[in-house]
This record gives structure tokens, sequence and C-alpha cells, in this order.
């Protein structure tokens, strides 16, 4: 990535910045933001139209396939946006567990933040989204193979286990449950707890090998 700014999510998507954005782009960060609080099943085409201000018409004309399509293209959304905060904070950080922690803080945060209504969009998302909605586990799917990839090589880049794919998984599904139980206790500690708990067992991996 160019440039040292941080990407961020935002906690919360801002009527006056969706209504500067053409209409596709309406409508898929409204019903991204909307995804991310209720759902797939609790997300109706009524919220999207109203917090897009978009006339379901215009809704259909651009997504023919209706929830499910658009459903779809919000999720690829934000999971290409965390995909540039994993990417710029695994390029910049001196190393794997720095980069992690900092990921943890900043999920934690945002958490925090949105007084604990977001988590991980793709994981409220695809938890219940019906048998049939393929499409949208495809979405989901995607962003989160991304993300294992930059987890993985920047693991990998650091040699402090054997297995840097596996240990890629182990931290993404450390972190998401982590968020899942953070909003549900209302306490942003279960995310930093286990950023910290596997980023101390790589540090003195790290040490042992220095001696």
């Amino acid at each position: 990535m160019s440039g040292s700014t941080d990407p961020s999510v935002s906690a919360s998507t801002d009527r006056y910045s969706l209504a500067a954005l053409p209409t596709r782009e309406r409508l898929v960060a409204a019903a991204a933001d909307l995804l991310q609080v209720r759902g797939y099943a609790g997300t109706g085409v009524a919220e999207i139209l109203a917090l897009s201000g978009v006339t379901k018409g215009s809704l259909y004309f651009h997504f023919p396939g209706g929830k499910e399509e658009l459903a779809a293209a919000a999720l690829r959304l934000r999971g290409k946006e965390i995909g540039r905060l994993i990417e710029h904070l695994m390029s910049s950080a001196p190393d794997a567990a720095t980069a992690v922690c900092a990921f943890a803080v900043a999920l934690a945060t945002r958490l925090e933040d949105s007084e604990f209504q977001r988590g991980c969009a793709l994981a409220t998302a695809v938890l219940d989204a019906g048998p049939d909605t393929t499409t949208v586990r495809d979405a989901v799917r995607t962003g989160y193979d991304r993300w294992q990839e930059l987890l993985a090589d920047r693991i990998a880049a650091d040699g402090v286990v054997d297995d840097p794919e596996t240990e890629a998984t182990l931290v993404l599904s450390a972190l998401e449950g982590a968020l899942i139980l953070a909003r549900a206790q209302h306490d942003p500690a279960p995310v930093l707890q286990v950023a910290k708990r596997i980023t101390g067992q790589w540090r003195e991996r790290t040490r042992q090998d220095q001696h």
C-alpha cells in the first residue's frame, strides 16, 4: 500500500456521507451498515431503502437479484475494507505479533465506539443467512480467504511457527469468536486478551530461538 495513512472502517454510516455517493454505492454502503448490525435475516429491503434514500426501482435496476445480490456486494465491500486495514498493519508493523495486536485494538475500538452493535459484518451476515444464499456465502468466503492469506504471509515472514496457514486460521477464528463474546458481554477485553495470548506465544518462541 502507498503512503502511511492507516485505513480504517467506520463504526457507522453517516447519512450525509451516504447522500454524496452515487446511487449504487449508496445502496451498497447502506446495506453493509445494516448487515453489520442486524445480520442477513434481520436486514430488509425496506430498511435499506430508508437508510439509503433510494427508491425500490433503483435498487432493482442496479441489483436485479434483489437483496441477496446487494448483500453480497456489501459484504465484498466490507471484506475489502478490512483486507486493506490488515494489509496496512501487516506491512507497517515490525513483526507479526505487533501487527495482530494492532488489528485486535482496531477491532475492539470499533466495536466499543459503536456501543457494541458492530462486530464483524461477514460473521454477522453469514451466521443467519439461509442455505440457499450461495452468493452471500461466496462473498463472505472471499473476504475471509483474503484476510487469512494476509495473516499467513506475515506470520510466515517472521518464521515463528512451522505452519503459517494453520496459525492464520487460528488467529482469525480466535478473533472472530472473541468479537462475538465481546459484543455479548459489552466488553472489548476478550478481543485484546486473545491477541495477547497468541502473540505472546510467538514472542516467547522468538526469545527461545535467539538464545
